[in-house]
């Protein structure tokens, strides 16, 4: 009984890390594409992603997730293509994939404003070291050389609006998920889709050199959810600085750098108010934009 409950948690946890790493707005507006395909595309430039992050620093077996992923426009076929890859850790479990967004775009006043539909094909491995685990009863071989392992085939979904200065997305990501069940089968496929996102927001000026970006993130998961509010202020084009307050955790400080034209930078802190706090300093993420652009235009310096 016991060993079922424990590997029950341990892929329970497993199943959720790629729907739980999506958890600053920052990552986004810096790459879209992770948590909607339809995203892909919209920056109107071939762009480059690459984020880590390390949620609960300082706790042992902590989720620690790292992707990678770049996205162009098809301009003449109204199309849009992209690729994610990703590993997730979380104590002795690991899932990783990869996945090719599609993207189907109709665009309007001369493509400043499109409503775009994306889907996601790929693979995902889910792997579960059991024998690493620490045991309290000193000798206990119950999970001696045991490692839980599988492949199999994921999808996601998701509608994209957006304007030069506005913008709405709702997705599905994640359709597949690993499961348990009694009769000892470590590959069971629930169908039913776990953790849906909506995020809307838009940008207004303050003055010629300040702008104000308001936005929320409302993330559901079966019965529960999670509500962001977001508000940022981008000085100069340049700078962006914000705070995000979270239903389920507390504060998250926001930042992001233009370092060039090609080149941009984002780093969010999450200000744990649970009492997780007092085993660890908080959640780090960082994450690099690169755009193979040559001037900057209403697509390349819009900050989402």
């Amino acid at each position: 009984m016991k060993r079922s409950i424990i590997i029950v948690t341990l892929l329970i946890m497993a199943s959720l890390v790629k729907g739980q790493y999506f958890q600053s707005l920052s990552n986004f507006y810096m790459n879209g594409q992770a948590v909607n395909p339809a995203y892909a595309g919209s920056r109107e430039v071939f762009s480059a992603n690459l984020m880590y992050r390390q949620q609960w620093a300082g706790f042992d077996g902590a989720p620690r997730t790292m992707d990678f992923g770049f996205h162009t426009p098809l301009k003449k076929l109204n199309l849009a293509a992209g690729f994610i890859a990703y590993n997730d850790k979380v104590g002795v479990s690991r899932l990783t994939g990869f996945a090719i967004n599609y993207v189907y775009r109709i665009r309007m006043k001369e493509g400043t404003r499109n409503l775009a539909f994306g889907l996601k094909t790929g693979v995902m491995s889910f792997k579960s070291d059991l024998y690493q685990l620490q045991v309290n009863q000193t000798g206990d071989v119950v999970f001696n050389g045991v490692i839980i392992q599988n492949t199999k085939f994921d999808a996601g979904l998701g509608i994209y609006y957006y304007a030069p200065h506005f913008y709405v997305s709702y997705s599905l990501p994640v359709l597949s998920r690993f499961g348990y069940n009694t009769i000892q089968q470590y590959d069971t496929v629930n169908a039913k889709v776990t953790n849906s996102y909506f995020i809307m927001g838009f940008i207004c000026n303050l003055s010629n050199d300040i702008q104000l970006h308001p936005s929320f993130m409302l993330k559901s998961i079966k019965n529960d959810g999670q509500l962001d509010l977001n508000l940022s202020f981008i000085v100069l084009n340049t700078l962006s600085m914000g705070l995000s307050l979270r239903s389920s955790e507390g504060i998250s400080l926001l930042l992001e750098y233009q370092i060039n034209k090609q080149l941009r930078v984002g780093y969010a802190h999450d200000f744990i108010s649970s009492p997780l706090q007092k085993i660890t300093s908080g959640t780090n993420e960082i994450s690099l934009r690169y755009e193979l652009i040559r001037h900057y235009n209403v697509y390349s310096t819009r900050f989402f």
